[in-house]
């Protein structure tokens, strides 16, 4: 095909910026030697993010931030870490690779060419990717709030382990924020919720509630209160439905504050 408009011009946007599903991947490989006017577009998107790169603050999260929270609670037991299975080699590439674009770099292209195209497929991409920098922008500021309370020597480390011994949880608290770390806690479904209990009272006190999604062991900051700090016991337990019950249904692991 040469010269032109295109039906794939679009995909060929999608390609350079390294955003296209793999059936779509897979089209436009075949595509690109036979179609000149999707070779162009290729080269006028790398140029926009080659220009447009070097004017974009990049956000990155710090590295080794988990590992540098975990050592802070040097306070709780925990059994030596397993080291991390090799990685596997990366797949050969189906094509060159490009410097690919990252986070703010990569919106503000995506947005740049979706105005020049007029949205339609480019906006939805724009969109997808915007909440995909945001989702990680917010876990990097979590993580960095969970090390900064870690560090604080006002804060208290709770393991929360099972009736077998299996530790389950970290809850960490001082007078104005809580983190809770899922350690073996199983995800739940969009019908139950997990329930953090102050159980140092007769009766045990529904403190805060939290999501374990699948895959993640990120510390989650939770609403907390100077009275929920008075606690120095602690559980856990997983609920139906989205709010926390006057009484637990079933504990499934509890701890106390480890000595200062």
């Amino acid at each position: 095909m040469n010269g032109g408009m295109c039906p794939h011009e679009e995909l060929a946007v999608g390609w350079a910026m390294h955003s296209l599903e793999p059936d779509e991947e897979a089209l436009l490989r075949d595509h690109l030697p036979t179609c000149a006017t999707c070779r162009g577009a290729v080269r006028s998107t790398e140029e926009v993010l080659a220009g447009i790169g070097g004017a974009v603050r990049q956000e990155q999260p710090p590295p080794r931030l988990r590992a540098k929270l975990m050592e802070q609670i040097e306070h709780t037991p925990q059994e030596p870490a397993v080291a991390p299975a090799p990685r596997p080699a990366a797949p050969t590439p189906l094509r060159p690779q490009h410097r690919r674009p990252t986070g703010r770099m990569l919106l503000a292209a995506a947005a740049a060419l979706a105005v020049l195209a007029g949205g339609g497929y480019l906006g939805v991409r724009v969109n997808q990717l915007s909440g995909e920098v945001t989702a990680a922008e917010s876990r990097t500021d979590d993580l960095n709030k969970a090390l900064s309370l870690a560090a604080d020597p006002d804060t208290s480390k709770a393991v929360l382990r099972s009736t077998t011994g299996t530790e389950m949880a970290v809850v960490l608290s001082n007078p104005d924020a809580a983190a809770v770390m899922p350690l073996n806690l199983e995800p739940n479904d969009d019908g139950h919720v997990y329930v953090v209990w102050g159980a140092s009272t007769k009766a045990p006190v529904p403190l805060a509630v939290f999501d374990v999604r699948a895959g993640s062991t990120d510390p989650q900051l939770l609403p907390w209160s100077p009275e929920a700090h008075k606690h120095t016991t602690f559980a856990v337990s997983l609920e139906p439905g989205h709010q926390a019950p006057p009484t637990p249904s079933e504990v499934l692991a509890g701890g106390q504050v480890a000595p200062a």
